[in-house]
């Protein structure tokens, strides 16, 4: 197979906000990498992405920015790492004023990630400094399935967690098993992937909560296409990321107050 060395170059500004905030410490940015003729890294998934600085700086800003308490991650990888450093780092700096007001988390300042592949896991779990008590991890399968007779794929199993911030980085295609009148996502590497975990959920998710779907395009279109209730969705071409926002009146007084701790008590869509 053809391949290409690249090296990810990140922009000045998020390459000082990532050595400012010491996550340097967790990787190095510096590699060089080998492409396929696909621009993948590894089209059999065994070979990790390097870090994209500009990607992570965002999901680590986002996290501090937005004061998130619980974060849900379908797809582990270095973004775990990150994650869970801005998460420590909101527990250092808020946990005093969490407890003072009295706001309603049942897994405060933690991050919880599901992967279909245990060997990622392990990996992430190996090589994480930063990890302590906060972040837990779910292996879990992926199956083929349909939403309204239309073809997507869901986690057999998801973290039974309320998150105010999820990201949406996994599964990859050939990791969905099976397949609906003879479709399937690990038997063709041109059909996108499609999940539809997020739609199970939506009904059950409070005011606040923010979506970050990394790449993923045609997914999130899907998204949006489906979503039932009152979602801000912006859509970032440069960055390839496209992300929603739950803008609804908040639904009483502790989904209230969390908005106020978090500073997003005028949400509206």
């Amino acid at each position: 197979m053809q391949t290409k060395t690249v090296r990810y170059a990140a922009k000045p500004e998020a390459l000082d906000y990532f050595r400012r905030e010491g996550l340097d410490r967790y990787f190095s940015v510096e590699a060089e990498y080998a492409l396929s003729a696909y621009d993948a890294i590894d089209p059999a998934n065994k070979v990790p992405y390097p870090p994209d600085v500009d990607d992570l700086v965002r999901l680590h800003r986002l996290i501090r920015e937005r004061r998130v308490l619980t974060v849900l991650e379908f797809g582990v990888g270095f973004s775990t790492i990150v994650m869970a450093d801005a998460l420590a780092k909101n527990k250092a700096d808020h946990e005093a004023d969490f407890l003072a007001e009295g706001i309603r988390c049942l897994y405060p300042f933690s991050l919880f990630s599901v992967d279909a592949d245990a060997n990622w896991i392990g990996i992430v779990q190996k090589n994480a400094k930063c990890m302590g008590g906060g972040v837990n991890f779910l292996h879990s399968a992926v199956h083929i399935g349909t939403f309204h007779d239309r073809l997507c794929h869901y986690y057999d199993a998801l973290p039974d967690v309320m998150p105010d911030f999820i990201y949406l980085d996994g599964p990859a295609g050939d990791q969905v098993v099976g397949h609906v009148d003879g479709s399937s996502f690990a038997g063709n590497m041109e059909r996108t992937v499609m999940s539809a975990d997020l739609l199970r959920l939506e009904p059950t998710l409070t005011p606040g909560t923010f979506i970050l779907v990394d790449g993923r395009v045609n997914n999130a279109r899907f998204l949006r296409n489906n979503f039932q209730r009152e979602w801000k969705m912006l859509r970032d071409d440069e960055a390839d990321i496209t992300t929603f926002e739950l803008c609804e009146p908040p639904l009483g007084v502790h989904n209230r107050r969390r908005l106020k701790f978090q500073g997003l008590i005028g949400l509206r869509a």
